[in-house]
C-alpha cells in the first residue's frame, strides 16, 4: 500500500499527468480485469524518466503498460502505479533510421515506414501491439525477430545500442529489468513501395487464415523448441472450456474470451493447459503472456 494522494501532489507538480482508479478493461485484447490504483501518463523522455525515479524512489511496485495485446489483468486491478505509454508518440525518419516513441502502433510506425519505401519490418503487420511492447519482448514470428532491426534504444536508464539491448527469444533487457522503453530507432531496408506493400498484405492474409477471431493476446505460450499450438492440440484441448474462456478451435494456442470473461478463467484455462501437457507429454509450456496484479491461489490450480 501506499500514499496515493503523496503521488499525486508530486505528479501534478511535475506536469504528469495521473489518475486514480483507472479502468483496465479497455485497456488490453482481452477485455477484462479490474483497477489500476494510480495510472500515469508520461508525455516525454524527461517526464517518463522523473515518474519512474521517483515511483523507484518511494520503493512501490509500478508497471508499464502499452497495448496490453500480450496481459492478463487481474479482476482485482492493479495495487501500484501503472505507467502507460498511451503519451508518447512521435515518429521521424532520417534516411534508413525510423525513431518511433514507445507508444506508437505497431500499424502506424509499419505505414510510415512502407509510405517512405522502407521495409523488412513488414512481417509485424497485423500484430495490435504498441512499438515499446514489440521491443520489450522482442516480438517476432514467421521466423523474424523485430529485435534484429533495432539500431538503439532510449530507455528509462539510458540509451543502448542493439548489442546492449540483450534481445534473446520474447525477452530483452528491458523486460528482465523492468527498464521502460521509450523510444527505439530501427534500421529498415531500401525497398520498392509495391513490393513491400504486397508483402505486408500477405502477412496480414497470413494471420487471418491462421489466427482465430475473438478475444485474445495472440500466441498464450512460448514456441520453445516445440510448436505449442500442436503440442496442445495433440492432448485433444481444442475447444476444451473453463467457465468464460476456452481453447481456440482454429489454433490451440490462442484462449478466446467471451465477452463478459472474467480474468481468473482464462488464468485457470492457463493452468490446466499447462498441467496437461505436462502430465501428457512431459512438456512444461512457458507462458508468453503477462500478468498485471494479483490472481488467487485458485486461479493457479
Amino acid at each position: 500500500m501506499f500514499n496515493v494522494e503523496h503521488f499525486v501532489d508530486f505528479f501534478n507538480k511535475s506536469g504528469i499527468l495521473c489518475k486514480q482508479k483507472y479502468s483496465l478493461k479497455d485497456k488490453n485484447t482481452y477485455k477484462t480485469g479490474g483497477l489500476a490504483k494510480l495510472a500515469v501518463f508520461p508525455n516525454s523522455i524527461e517526464q517518463a524518466r522523473t515518474a519512474i525515479d521517483f515511483i523507484k524512489s518511494q520503493d512501490v511496485d509500478y508497471s508499464i503498460l502499452g497495448a496490453g495485446s500480450n496481459v492478463l489483468v487481474s479482476d482485482s486491478g492493479y495495487d501500484g502505479v501503472l505507467i502507460s505509454t498511451d503519451n508518447l508518440k512521435g515518429i521521424s525518419i532520417n534516411g534508413n533510421l525510423v525513431t518511433c516513441y514507445a507508444g506508437e502502433k505497431v500499424c502506424d510506425f509499419l505505414k510510415q515506414a512502407l509510405y517512405n519505401s522502407l521495409g523488412g519490418v513488414e512481417f509485424l503487420n497485423g500484430i495490435p501491439a504498441s512499438v515499446g511492447g514489440i521491443v520489450t519482448m522482442n516480438a517476432g514470428c514467421f521466423g523474424k525477430n523485430v529485435g534484429d532491426y533495432v539500431s538503439y534504444v532510449v530507455s528509462s536508464s539510458g540509451i543502448y545500442s542493439f548489442a546492449d539491448c540483450e534481445f534473446g527469444y520474447r525477452t530483452s533487457r528491458f523486460k528482465v529489468n523492468k527498464d521502460m522503453v521509450i523510444s527505439v530507432c530501427f534500421n529498415l531496408e531500401n525497398v520498392e513501395y509495391d513490393q513491400s506493400e504486397s508483402k505486408a498484405e500477405y502477412f496480414i492474409k497470413l494471420r487471418k487464415n491462421k489466427q482465430p477471431k475473438g478475444r485474445s493476446c495472440g500466441s498464450v505460450f512460448k514456441n520453445d523448441g516445440y510448436y505449442a499450438g500442436k503440442v496442445i492440440e495433440g492432448c485433444n484441448l481444442k475447444g476444451f472450456k473453463l467457465g468464460t474462456a476456452r481453447v481456440s478451435e482454429r489454433h490451440a494456442n490462442f484462449i478466446l474470451a467471451d465477452q463478459n470473461a472474467k480474468s481468473s478463467d482464462i488464468r485457470r484455462l492457463i493452468a490446466y493447459i499447462k498441467q496437461t501437457v505436462k502430465e501428457k507429454c512431459g512438456i512444461l509450456l512457458q507462458e508468453e503472456i503477462e500478468y498485471l496484479g494479483k490472481f488467487k491461489d485458485e486461479d493457479y490450480t
